[in-house]
């Protein structure tokens, strides 16, 4: 087993050099992968978490894997989080929580890799899973390498790791919780599983092969994506925007569009393709990104994390800041500022009637019901209808500020002044408010 071991990892360049931070639970899987890479003398540290979710065990768990780290003589990094009183889904939860906590290290203290005890059972376990749902041809391929996290255990089964754990003398915690045959992964585990293993003993080696030729499968595919992705999606910035009508000329473009999207984390094919034929406007999302039809495009961009309720004041002085705001304002008696200064003002600056203001002025992020009574019309507009026409996708409505007082529009930053603040004949002073982004 230890040369197969070493085989795995070998197939990453400059193996021997790198440096691993191993995922240790203390179960018998990540107990033998740090015996292994103890034995292989590799330069690795141990990381544990304990979400408190199994009273006295989980801290059984935690000291278990001190004294592990005490014995092979590596460092340990620990991390405690009580999730045994929340109300998320407490998988999801932990997940999300150990691996944001393992890149935190990785980052941190210069290590190369991440390293996980998943072997050949649970590929097995997770395709059941994944065929039982349905899915796609990544679905099936288990769990594999990814990135930098990389799994160098996956061709091996549960039955081989704990053979070569008993041979070697080792001792390790077992989790009780995977008995309980109310999840399925544990069900597929003790039912499922035997059963196909006693109908054919070759079962093991021919599900390694059907995996192979699924990531061979999928190796072509996944170029096949990649030289559509170039012709079909544009970049700007953070936001990629697929272009429908060359979309529609792909004889698999639903294929396309799954394997574009759940990189993203989108899982409903259907409710993507609706989209393309949605108006303009309407959006779908998944747990990290969001997905709007605009026009002819499909327009993708991470979910805007905005707090649409904070608002900040706006003392009457030269210079401050919000967020990613700097805010200008400087006093000009009437006479100081030309006609043709205030007709070919900048997108970034308005002139308003200083004695039409009150202090503290706000600014924050449009809301939905929002109006304002645009420069040089006649009447209030909804803000949403002023977007529409102006054709403004979601991504670039999320970055307008509102200039207001008293929750009154002086200005949609960036596009247009209100009519009540202009400058007249009966202006005395004159406020010029400008803006830049801080990177500019």
């Amino acid at each position: 087993m230890f040369q197969k071991f070493l085989q795995n990892l070998s197939k990453q360049p400059g193996w021997k050099q790198k440096k691993y931070l191993l995922a240790v639970s203390g179960g018998i899987d990540s107990t033998v992968l740090a015996d292994l890479f103890k034995q292989a003398q590799l330069d690795f540290a141990l990381a544990h978490c304990n979400f408190k979710l199994r009273d006295a065990d989980s801290d059984a768990d935690q000291a278990f894997v001190n004294e592990l780290t005490r014995q092979l003589g590596v460092p340990l990094f620990q991390h405690i989080c009580d999730l045994s009183h929340t109300t998320e889904n407490i998988q999801l939860a932990a997940r999300n929580r150990r691996y944001n906590w393992f890149k935190k290290i990785l980052i941190e203290e210069n290590y190369d890799y991440l390293v996980t005890g998943h072997h050949l059972d649970d590929s097995l376990e997770s395709f059941l899973l994944n065929l039982q749902r349905g899915t796609g041809l990544k679905g099936l391929l288990g769990i594999q390498n990814r990135g930098y996290i990389l799994r160098p255990l996956q061709k091996f089964s549960r039955q081989k790791i704990k053979a070569y754990a008993l041979q070697h003398h080792l001792k390790w915690r077992e989790d009780k919780s995977n008995d309980s045959e109310k999840y399925r992964r544990n069900y597929i585990r003790h039912q499922i599983v035997p059963l196909l293993t006693q109908k054919n003993p070759a079962f093991y080696a021919n599900f390694t092969k059907t995996l192979e030729y699924l990531q061979q499968s999928q190796n072509i595919i996944d170029n096949w994506v990649k030289d559509n992705r170039q012709k079909l999606i544009k970049q700007e910035e953070e936001t990629y925007k697929l272009d429908l009508n060359a979309w529609q000329n792909l004889i698999e473009k639903e294929l396309f569009l799954y394997h574009w999207l759940t990189d993203y984390g989108f899982t409903d094919l259907t409710a993507a393709i609706k989209l393309t034929q949605a108006q303009t406007g309407k959006s779908i999302f998944s747990p990290t990104h969001q997905l709007t039809k605009h026009g002819d495009w499909l327009i993708l961009h991470q979910k805007l994390d905005i707090n649409r309720d904070k608002i900040y004041n706006l003392d009457f002085k030269a210079h401050q800041e919000i967020e990613d705001l700097q805010v200008n304002m400087h006093l000009f008696e009437v006479d100081e500022i030309t006609v043709s200064q205030l007709k070919n003002a900048q997108k970034n600056e308005i002139f308003v009637d200083f004695d039409l203001l009150t202090f503290p002025l706000n600014m924050r992020k449009w809301q939905t019901g929002d109006y304002f009574y645009p420069l040089g019309m006649k009447g209030k507009k909804k803000l949403s209808d002023y977007f529409k026409d102006e054709k403004l996708s979601l991504p670039e409505k999320e970055k307008i500020w509102l200039l207001l007082q008293h929750n009154n529009i002086i200005w949609v930053a960036g596009k247009r002044p209100d009519e009540r603040f202009k400058i007249t004949d009966k202006t005395k002073k004159i406020l010029h408010i400008s803006i830049q982004q801080k990177n500019d």
